[in-house]
């Protein structure tokens, strides 16, 4: 009886210690991404983002039950909604890994700017996408460039939303030059670029950034912050436009009515998090919501890459990277290449350089022996010259004695 008891302890020991070493809660399966529609967001292209990144665990802020109740079938079936706001959701807990940002029609509490910063800073790894939209007053005036500006300046990013909007007169579907088709397959980030060729932004603004002294200036690819990638631009055929100045709106701050050019209108920084990075990603237009978002597959019958383009970004941006590693590699040999080449025709340039340099030597000690053997000759040439000189010098003189000692006869 008492060995039967001591069993029974043992393997409830056993099973105690075996228990306390599994996880109290289960990890998600999917990396966590919050997607906000908590200020107001439209759904439009919600539904396409899900399908594109399978791989995500999806989190729906709302504010309040009513919204939740009005969103599509797909995406409560799809995404686990939460209703509040971003000071009463723990992001921590929840583990997300990345904030999407659609264009918000109303502004931030300072609490729920407070609570994404704490977030953000928290640990390195982390990204989140503010997107905002042109100056024109159709869909809230200025005010997503307001809350957007908000958050980069909380979170220590330099980029802004400049005030304005830009046209393209080549590069637009439809003929509008409001419906500007952005490149994509320009981006700085090479990742982004595959698939990809152009993107809807409908009605964007131009994307700019502050230095040290807080002066505003135009972001390209001469001029911008440390650690920033431009990812999407228009052609160089568009101008700025704009559509609301003080007192109505917001004065443009650096892009100026008339410019012509190509303007960045999506942009990612690496902000510096416990000495290493995380990713804030701003962009002129919204990838969901908005009157026709960038996650828009085709316009006016252009087949453009919105969802191909949004997924890239999410995958670089959460470090998961997907099929993009593979990507990697193929968008590195170009560069492999070039730098083999490089290598070879430095290397073929340094051999040639010490060929050269020794068949200078040579000459040279070639040079400085004919030097001595035309001093040599020149130095016999005066020899014999002297003698012959001197010979006839003597000839004359036996001719002289010669021609005296016939005089001296009777």
């Amino acid at each position: 009886m008492r060995s039967k008891v001591l069993a029974t302890v043992l393997i409830i020991t056993l099973a105690a210690g075996f228990s306390s070493l599994l996880p109290v809660e289960a990890a998600p399966v999917g990396f966590p991404i919050l997607l906000d529609l908590s200020h107001k967001q439209p759904t439009l292209g919600i539904e396409t983002i899900l399908e594109m990144v399978p791989e995500a665990e999806w989190y729906i802020l709302v504010d309040s039950a009513d919204t939740a109740k009005a969103l599509p079938a797909y995406v409560t079936t799809t995404a686990r909604v939460l209703v509040g706001s971003f000071d009463t959701v723990d992001l921590e807990k929840l583990g997300i890994v990345m904030v999407i940002f659609g264009q918000p029609q109303t502004t931030l509490k300072p609490e729920e700017i407070t609570a994404l910063t704490k977030w953000f800073n928290a640990a390195p790894g982390r990204a989140i996408w503010v997107s905002a939209d042109s100056d024109y007053p159709a869909q809230g005036g200025e005010r997503s460039q307001v809350v957007a500006n908000t958050i980069l300046e909380a979170l220590g990013s330099r980029l802004r939303m400049d005030y304005t909007a830009a046209y393209d007169h080549f590069s637009n579907a439809g003929g509008a030059t409001y419906r500007v088709l952005a490149y994509v397959n320009l981006s700085e980030i090479p990742e982004l670029r595959y698939g990809c060729d152009r993107v809807l932004f409908h009605g964007p603004g131009p994307i700019a950034w502050v230095d040290d002294r807080g002066t505003w200036r135009k972001l390209t690819p001469n001029e911008k912050p440390p650690n920033t990638f431009i990812l999407a631009v228009t052609s160089p055929q568009s101008e700025i436009t704009e559509n609301q100045a003080e007192p109505t709106g917001v004065t443009a701050k650096v892009y100026k009515p008339g410019d012509r050019g190509s303007f960045t209108l999506m942009a990612a920084e690496l902000v510096p998090v416990k000495n290493k990075t995380n990713v804030v990603i701003l962009s002129g237009e919204t990838p969901y919501g908005g009157y026709q978002p960038i996650a828009t597959w085709g316009y006016y019958r252009e087949v453009i890459s919105g969802p191909r383009f949004v997924r890239n970004v999410i995958l670089w941006a959460t470090g998961y990277m997907g099929e993009l590693k593979e990507y990697a590699k193929l968008a590195a040999l170009p560069e492999q290449l070039r730098t083999s080449v490089n290598r070879a025709l430095d290397q073929a340039r340094n051999e040639l350089n010490a060929r050269l340099a020794e068949v200078s030597n040579q000459l040279s000690t070639l040079r400085s022996e004919l030097d001595k053997t035309s001093s040599t000759v020149n130095a016999v040439s005066s020899t014999a010259n002297t003698a012959m000189i001197l010979a006839v010098i003597a000839l004359l003189l036996a001719v002289v004695g010669l021609a005296l000692s016939f005089r001296k006869k009777p």
